[in-house]
């Protein structure tokens, strides 16, 4: 990680970014204040989601389940006004991390699964952009390997994957055996089997990567700082 010939891809979601926290306890609490039902909400959400995120997806979905139209603009605007800042939501030792690669003359390439707009709204509002030599984002599941692969061809000679879900890891090893790949892991210990409602919430989907086996062998992480 400390030569300009190293090139870094950073999945976003569970990784730099803490997703759980943001969409499922603090947009989903600001949202039910406009009387969303929360099953409606959760199984929507379960059905949207495979194919790339967006709000309009989502809204549109509770609407055919639950019969009722939402308010869209009124939602949008909670985001604008509520969530248009959000680098609260990015680990710690991200911009650490980022800094130190940068300055050691390193590429970051950020990777990532979801709708282009919708991830480059959650990006930009972290204010990571500065610190990206590019950006992937692909709404096929499983479809970072391709793209970590086409652009490892040029970026570096030394190229390191850092993900948290060890499934998409397992599919770059599978390409190409030699990058090294590092499984990230922000669940704190007493959150795998959570206690309580909140607990829950704050690591809903990164908890679920934990349960996925993988077929290689990668580098197990709890920090960034574990890898400079």
């Amino acid at each position: 990680m400390h030569s300009s010939n190293t090139a870094c891809f950073l999945d976003f979601d569970h990784t730099l970014f803490n997703t759980d926290e943001f969409f499922h306890v603090d947009v989903r609490n600001a949202f039910f204040h406009l009387g969303i039902d929360a099953a409606y909400w959760e199984q929507s959400y379960a059905a949207v989601w495979p194919t790339g995120y967006t709000l309009e997806k989502h809204v549109e979905e509770i609407a055919r389940q639950s019969g009722n139209p939402l308010p869209l603009a009124e939602m949008k605007r909670i985001l604008q006004e509520s969530f248009s800042d959000l680098r609260r939501y990015l680990f710690p030792d991200v911009l650490p991390f980022l800094k130190k690669v940068k300055k050691a003359g390193g590429r970051l390439h950020l990777m990532s699964f979801g709708d282009d707009g919708w991830q480059r709204y959650k990006v930009f509002a972290s204010d990571l952009g500065g610190y990206l030599d590019g950006m992937l984002f692909t709404t096929i599941q499983g479809g970072k390997s391709g793209l970590v692969l086409e652009r490892a061809k040029e970026a570096a000679q030394e190229v390191s994957v850092i993900d948290n879900n060890p499934t998409d890891l397992d599919l770059i090893r599978d390409l190409a055996p030699d990058i090294r790949t590092y499984c990230m892991n922000r669940v704190p210990d007493k959150a795998r089997s959570p206690a309580d409602s909140l607990t829950l919430l704050k690591f809903l989907e990164a908890r679920r990567y934990l349960e996925k086996l993988p077929r290689h062998q990668h580098i197990p992480c709890r920090s960034l700082g574990e890898i400079l």
